[in-house]
């Protein structure tokens, strides 16, 4: 691709800080990965000859985060013979950043858990008055209630954490204490949540002098993605690591500040190159749309009266034909759905142009991007009449679908809140192939356990009647495969299956120390008052990595970042687009609003919202229909939308429905769009074992039930990483260490107290005789949990750490993998995997090992073997062999009864019904 004078000018940029304005659709993560590129290149290349580990780039997402990712591998080996240490460089979120930062510098955080949304939910509703919830008021003086006002709460505490606070302005209000109280029992239980993630990193980056000395040692240059979307503590972060010696080079548009609800401010980009005394580099060319779709999205923008100044163009390498362009207004958001489905079958198979050559466009190229999501069931309605296959991406509850809701049925008669009937009743509506008996027999099954449950409720362990075991069960007892769902819904059953499962993960990770009577009535309240607004149902378009052909329906949110030859904007109705303000309760009514510097913006505007109708538009390639239409029987959904207006501006709109039908046509053809391939260590074991083992855990996401001794292995490890940390910074090892080491990381959530005490003395007696048995290596480590990252071409990567790289005395180098138990692994299979390892260290040092090792920790007992470049050789091709089964979907199963007879999993596949030992 050649570049732009602009373009060019961001690649070379060298010294000094740097604000890249990049306008939609302008190749901004090309130009970023050319620029690292050029970070990295020998200065006697004409580069900056810095190393990897000197550079952090941040991404708002993981998936941009692995596109640039793989671009800037691609255009580093473009310009070098060879990058050693990539692994080193951080390319990914700044959450991510953060929970590495914490868990490499400060030892406390390795054993802490991160709490996702829903289980932090669940976390302070269980602790509600320990975590302050109960004990906090409105400013009006109403007391907050457990369930009700939960989620405002949190929002509240993540408000209080993450905004530039005035505290002063707190003093007596009481959602300050809880705050205090909700952050000590975050460390008294070992969690982090997203919020405190940010804030102890920026805390350990602050008042921390030994790991700001080591940061400043390692940064040179921090590169910022969609900068107008941080927030105030995010910023602050980036403040510290340029206070350390970093130059900042930040990458954004204010035009497409989109999150301001979320706290982002777009005051940081529009004061960036004052504050940081930056250049500044505009690059104003649009290569994804055409010239009208970029004069209509131009016409809408520049009507926000603060904004950069900035005049994006089309590049023309997309054309523009008469009638690309429509705003139609309708009668009914009926008869608008149906243009919707009419237009797509019109378009389907006309031409677009694509580099250098047209293709012909497929159902994956049209998208409908709606504001508020019960604008999506009309248009699904319609496109379904018309046989148009249709996904919509994060919209519907995942008890729309009858195999989540049998799900919900079966926990609620284990909870003794429905009857058998109901229960049968629903499986059999799911119509899931099952034999009826089959059903009936499985049911009964349930109720049997529960009336033993009952019984025994006061006498058993928390884990005998764990909620994900009496699930996986109960869907063995079915008898259900995947292949045997009618319709080919198979897929799509699991997938929602396997998301269930995840509910049931959330739940047992919080209330895994409940009775089972009162775990079972627990979760039944869950699923019945919490689960709906969490769990969307699948699609399965966000886990392939192949994409699904067929028209999306998504928020216009979710579409940052992607784009389509065509774009439908449906109901541009005034209240609805922008919405109508929401009444209700709100953080508002806990946080004084002087307390917040710049509290308006949370609240959203009509500029807020004219930005992201100006996503909406720039996400198209070619075609855009704008279309309006009143809501029957209301009063204040009728008029068209104030940006109805802007667009009648633009003399490529059309206002009339348009004939396609004369258009050039082909074969329809989904765009080809293999996804980059980035699999963890833990993935390739399971794939490499069996690839349908692979699907279940990785790719639909089933969990295996959780087990008392769950963490011991990890709490070892992590132990062990600190003794190894330490006497690489040359501290002497000492016996005096273990209980310190041993109690700072134990971690074992669920084991019931005896046998937490149990796993405690052995991790003492472990890392005792570890201490004795090499004491007299400890002065020839290397590395210690050393991340690798294994780039094999193609789009493809492998991602882990190395447990410990030790020196022998004869100057060889080997590698360590610690075992903590002994479970059973093909002994192929730990070849493969410690030779993934010897390739990791040539990437990350640019030198072969010489031996590689698993030491098991139980027994102190080393198996040494020297590295097989013929292994190597073997594991690479296992590996593209991996990644091209995943991008086909090829997931046969490789059945062998002892490894089937261990699988969690087992029950659900066809292939070990055929190795399975009867019973």
């Amino acid at each position: 691709m050649s570049l732009t004078q602009a373009q060019l000018a961001a690649v070379r940029h060298r010294e000094g800080n740097l604000q890249l304005i990049a306008c939609a659709g302008s190749g901004k993560t090309e130009v970023v990965a050319r620029h690292i590129a050029g970070l990295l290149t020998p200065s006697d290349a004409g580069g900056a000859g810095l190393l990897p580990r000197n550079i952090i780039a941040f991404t708002f997402t993981e998936k941009a985060a692995a596109e640039l990712r793989q671009r800037t591998i691609e255009r580093c080996a473009e310009a070098m013979s060879e990058l050693v240490g990539a692994a080193e460089m951080y390319i990914g979120t700044i959450h991510g950043f953060c929970l590495e930062l914490l868990r490499s510098e400060v030892p406390q955080f390795l054993k802490y858990d991160v709490l996702n949304e829903t289980q932090q939910t669940l976390f302070v509703d269980r602790s509600s008055a320990r975590c302050g919830l109960t004990a906090t008021s409105t400013l009006q003086g109403r007391q907050l209630r457990r369930y009700i006002d939960t989620r405002v709460y949190i929002d509240a505490l993540g408000l209080l954490r993450e905004a530039q606070v005035d505290r002063a302005t707190l003093q007596q209000i009481s959602i300050a204490d809880g705050l205090d109280s909700y952050s000590a029992l975050l460390h008294e239980k070992g969690y982090l949540d997203y919020s405190s993630i940010l804030q102890e990193a920026v805390r350990a980056l602050t008042s921390d002098s030994a790991v700001r000395a080591r940061l400043a040692e390692r940064l040179r240059v921090v590169i910022v993605d969609e900068y107008q979307d941080v927030n105030p503590i995010q910023e602050q972060l980036v403040s510290q690591l340029h206070a350390l010696g970093a130059a900042v080079r930040v990458v954004g548009d204010d035009d497409q500040t989109i999150y301001q609800w979320r706290g982002s401010d777009a005051r940081n980009i529009l004061t960036f190159e004052a504050r940081y005394d930056a250049r500044s580099i505009r690059l104003e060319d649009n290569f994804r749309s055409s010239p009208g779709v970029t004069d209509v999205a131009r016409l809408v923008i520049e009507k926000n009266p603060v904004r950069l100044a900035k005049a994006m163009r089309s590049a023309d390498r997309q054309t523009h034909e008469v009638g690309d362009i429509v705003a139609l207004q309708f009668s009914s958001p009926d008869e608008e759905a149906d243009y919707v489905a009419r237009t797509c079958r019109a378009l389907h198979g006309t031409m677009i142009r694509e580099g250098d050559s047209d293709r012909a466009i497929s159902w994956s190229d049209m998208a409908v991007l709606i504001r508020i999501t019960n604008m999506a069931e009309p248009i699904r309605a319609a496109l379904e009449r018309q046989g148009i296959p249709v996904v919509s991406v994060g919209l519907g509850s995942l008890f729309d679908t009858p195999e989540a809701e049998a799900s919900r049925q079966l926990f609620y008669l284990m909870a003794g809140q429905a009857e058998v009937v109901d229960v049968v009743t629903a499986w059999t509506a799911a119509n899931l192939g099952i034999e009826p008996s089959l059903i009936g027999q499985a049911v009964q099954e349930a109720e049997i356990r529960r009336t033993r449950m009952t019984t025994e409720d006061q006498d058993v362990r928390f884990s005998v009647y764990n909620i994900q075991r009496q699930f996986i069960g109960f869907l063995e007892r079915l008898g259900l495969r995947e292949e045997m769902i009618p319709g080919g819904r198979g897929a799509v059953v699991f997938y929602n299956l396997a998301k269930f499962s995840q509910a049931i993960s959330d739940f047992e990770a919080i209330y895994f120390h409940s009775r089972p009577m009162q775990k079972y009535e627990s979760f039944a309240g869950f699923l019945r008052h919490q689960a709906e607004q969490v769990y969307d149902q699948s699609t399965g378009t966000e886990e392939r990595l192949v994409a699904v052909d067929a028209v999306q329906i998504l928020t216009i949110h979710r579409a940052k970042g992607l784009q389509w030859p065509a774009v439908f904007v449906p109901q541009l109705v005034k209240n609805r687009f922008p919405p109508a303000g929401r009444g209700g309760m709100s953080v508002w009514h806990l946080v004084p609003a002087q307390s917040v510097e710049g509290q308006s913006r949370y609240l959203g505007s009509d500029e807020d919202e004219r930005r992201l109708f100006y996503v909406a538009v720039t996400r198209s390639q070619k075609h855009l229909h704008m279309t309006t239409a009143p809501t029957p029987g209301s009063k204040r959904n009728v008029k068209p939308s104030i940006f109805w207006y802007d667009v009648l501006e633009s003399r490529y709109v059309r206002r009339t429905p348009q004939d396609l039908s004369g258009r050039p046509r082909g074969a329809p053809q989904a765009r080809s769009a293999i996804a980059d391939v980035r699999l963890s260590f833990s993935d390739m074991r399971y794939f490499f074992e069996c690839p349908y083992q692979f699907k279940m855990r990785t790719l639909y996401g089933f969990n295996a039930p959780l087990d008392e001794a769950l963490g011991y292995g990890k709490s070892l490890h992590d132990a062990l990483a600190e003794l190894h940390m330490r006497a690489i910074a040359g501290e002497a090892v000492d016996a005096s260490w273990v209980q310190g080491l041993v109690d700072r990381h134990l971690r074992v959530p669920y084991a019931y107290p005896s046998l937490r005490e149990t796993m405690r003395e052995a991790a003492m007696r472990t890392v005792a005789a570890y201490i004795d048995a090499r004491q007299s290596e400890f002065p020839h480590l290397e590395f210690s949990e050393k991340a690798i990252e294994l780039n094999l071409g193609n789009g493809v990567s492998v991602a882990g750490r190395i447990d410990l790289v030790r020196r022998r005395d004869s100057g060889d180098v080997a590698i360590v993998d610690l075992k903590s138990n002994e479970r059973a692994q093909a002994e192929a299979l730990t070849e493969s995997q410690l030779h993934i390892y010897a390739l990791g260290y040539r990437e990350l040092t640019g030198k072969n090992a010489d031996f590689v090792e698993t030491y098991e920790l139980d027994h102190q007992r080393r198996k040494a073997r020297s590295v097989d470049n013929d292994l190597i050789r073997d594991v690479t091709e296992r590996i593209h062999r991996t990644a091209k089964a995943l991008r086909d979907n090829d997931f046969a199963p490789a059945p062998e009864a002892t490894r089937c007879a261990t699988c969690d999993f087992g029950r659900l596949c066809s292939a070990a019904d055929g190795v399975r030992t009867p019973q």
